[in-house]
């Protein structure tokens, strides 16, 4: 589940990426930014919208990073360095060019160029916080304690600037989590965050399992950005964990509700789906795990989870056409345990059942696939056949008719030809198989036989009385 540290969207990061600047400018920033990106940082497309740009901005540093960072959007980075180089040029005491160098040094994976634009950036202008920011998270890679030091010279020249928060993204950023929280944890007013540092301290607080803290930075999230709905995801997911479900059901009702451009994940309809579930909404909980599919067509296990709501909601015929599906689409990677788990689908099936008939039915389909499982996987056989031992003994316990008979010889045969290499709970299971063939012999009137078996089982047992009282017959 760590991918959910990922989830902050790439624009959002480019939203922050520079100074501040006059709204004015900004507003023609935005507008050519789109231009470019649209047209997939193409010169010759965008070159009338350009001309007119610097027409009016070719003096202003902040306007030159901004077309510049227009064209790092769209990935032409020898453009971005074009006007970032400008801006550097007319920018006395401006720190926008020089981020921007970093940022592209930094998209074109060259750390050590991009640590040293923004050391220059915090030069030419102390009072700009990201620069430092951006030098710490790319410099702590290499070396945290001057990542950290640098931080903290941030905290000097700029005192009401939240460090421990910029400290803990720094150490998040780089996948560092246990310092990051460590500076989270050191942040007094959660409501002075921003809204992407806010989620990933809730999303760093999930992945490290601290659950009730990742809900409650969730709820904080969605009380001051409540247009920000991946702070519902947090929620969900968290709650789910903690085994809140009515509140998860709730959290996950306003994720699908949120009116911002998220994407959803498979997850969001997993813990979603299983909220519901454990709520009682099982076909709500259907409903949500089929748009899985929609999403991540990849995703195999969909219809393994579609059987276990339906069996959870007693529709039994349904739940095993999906779990067919599923080893289905599963193909040659089944394993053994699948198997068992769509045994247990007719178990719990036989449970329920209203009559003998069809009890007795859907144990005889759990035998089945006790019998597949035996015959496809060497190594799961003395479980499966013990398994289907089982099933048939409840399917007529009367030890006369044996109907388990052929099932205990079979595990017999299985677990001595193991030798010196039997384990306790192969001990245990020859010694419910000799007990059994023992007394089903004896009640035919075999009383040879039934001495065999027992003398057997009191190998085993030594104790046991049924054993002793066959033997000592005459």
């Amino acid at each position: 589940m760590k991918a959910i540290k990922y989830l902050v969207a790439g624009a959002l990061m480019l939203s922050i990426s520079a100074p501040t600047m006059a709204q004015d400018v900004k507003s023609q920033v935005d507008a050519i930014t789109k231009v470019v990106v649209d047209a997939k940082g193409d010169v010759n497309a965008t070159k009338a919208q350009v001309k007119e740009f610097m027409k009016a901005n070719k003096k202003d540093a902040n306007a030159l990073a901004g077309l510049g960072r227009a064209f790092l959007a769209a990935k032409n980075f020898e453009q971005a360095k074009l006007y970032a180089d400008q801006a550097m040029k007319v920018g006395k005491n401006n720190a926008a060019g020089y981020i921007l160098r970093g940022d592209i040094a930094s998209a074109e994976d060259n750390g050590g160029e991009a640590a040293s634009y923004y050391e220059m950036a915090t030069q030419q202008d102390p009072q700009e916080p990201s620069s430092y920011v951006k030098y710490a998270r790319v410099y702590q890679k290499v070396d945290p304690n001057g990542a950290v030091a640098m931080l903290e010279k941030l905290r000097t020249v700029k005192p009401d600037y939240p460090v421990d928060a910029a400290a803990g993204y720094m150490y998040s950023s780089n996948n560092q989590l246990k310092s990051a929280m460590n500076y989270y944890d050191k942040v007094q007013n959660l409501t002075s965050l921003d809204d992407y540092i806010l989620f990933d301290y809730a999303s760093t607080a999930y992945v490290l399992e601290q659950y009730e803290k990742a809900v409650k930075l969730a709820q904080t999230g969605i009380q001051k950005y409540p247009q920000y709905g991946s702070f519902n995801r947090i929620a969900l997911y968290g709650s789910d964990k903690l085994k809140q479900y009515d509140a998860a059901v709730n959290y996950g009702k306003a994720l699908f509700s949120a009116t911002d451009t998220i994407k959803y994940t498979q997850n969001d309809y997993i813990y979603y789906a299983d909220a519901l579930t454990n709520v009682g909404r099982l076909d709500d909980a259907i409903a949500a795990y089929k748009h899985i599919s929609e999403i991540a067509p990849e995703n195999k296990d969909v219809n393994k989870y579609i059987a276990e709501a339906y069996t959870k909601a007693k529709k039994f015929p349904e739940a095993v056409a999906a779990y067919e599906q599923y080893l289905k689409d599963k193909g040659d990677d089944v394993t053994y345990k699948e198997y068992d788990n769509f045994a247990d689908i007719y178990l719990e099936q036989a449970e329920a059942a209203a009559n003998v008939a069809d009890k007795n039915a859907a144990y005889k389909k759990a035998s089945d696939i006790y019998g597949q499982i035996a015959d496809k996987f060497d190594y799961a056989a003395i479980y499966a056949v013990n398994k289907q031992a089982m099933v048939n003994y409840q399917i007529n316990p009367d030890l006369k008719a044996g109907a388990a008979l052929p099932y205990y010889k079979k595990l017999v045969d299985l677990i001595e030809a193991k030798g010196d290499k039997k384990e306790a709970a192969d001990i245990k299971k020859l010694g419910v198989a000799y007990q059994y063939m023992a007394v089903h012999y004896i009640q035919n009137d075999k009383v040879a036989e039934a001495k065999q078996w027992a003398s057997k089982l009191l190998e085993v047992r030594p104790d046991d009385e049924t054993g002793k009282q066959i033997m000592n017959l005459k």
